[in-house]
């Protein structure tokens, strides 16, 4: 007669096959906009998001408003410190500026400080990501500036994960030529 460990062996391992955790990274897209800043230096300091958006799970509104996710279906690293790198890359390539996440790795202290509150980043229902919140720009040497922002980007395919995160791509790259222009 078979052990119980040795007749439960398969169905575990069925079941862990069932069950594999699929990983999120957007891929970069670069701009065309190109923008000559006052700014030298800039920083972009920690994001700040909403609690449902803070965890490595994607969630997606539903019909009835309510927000769902898949824990087999998840951020590559935490979508703060995804949006952080993106912004940042994105304001290297689009301005004239040296742009880098806090905290500041280079010498000296940065020109320009700047801050993202993000009030909604939902994939919604209708197959778009509603991205809106506000920013401010800390200024060494000009004026403080405090802005907002709402954008819509979509999602050619709410049942593809790759769509929903190639969706946050384009909304962050979107913002990002937003605060170019105000940088």
């Amino acid at each position: 007669m078979l052990s119980f460990c040795t007749r439960l062996t398969p169905l575990v391992l069925i079941l862990g096959a069932c069950s594999q955790t699929e990983y999120f990274s957007p891929v970069p897209m670069e701009s065309d906009l190109r923008v000559n800043v006052r700014a030298q230096t800039v920083q972009v300091n920690e994001i700040s998001i909403p609690e449902y958006a803070i965890n490595q799970e994607i969630p997606v509104q539903q019909l009835d408003g309510s927000l769902t996710t898949d824990t087999d279906k998840l951020w590559a690293d935490l979508p703060d410190r995804s949006m952080q790198g993106a912004l940042t890359r994105h304001l290297n390539t689009i301005t004239d500026a040296r742009v880098a996440a806090e905290p500041w790795p280079l010498s000296g202290f940065p020109e320009v400080e700047l801050s993202i509150f993000v009030d909604d980043m939902i994939v919604q229902a209708n197959s778009s990501l509603r991205l809106t919140g506000t920013y401010a720009m800390r200024s060494e040497q000009g004026r403080d500036r405090v802005g907002s922002f709402a954008i819509i980007a979509p999602v050619t395919d709410l049942d593809s994960y790759s769509s929903i995160i190639a969706a946050h791509e384009i909304a962050w790259q979107q913002l990002a030529e937003e605060l170019a222009r105000s940088l």
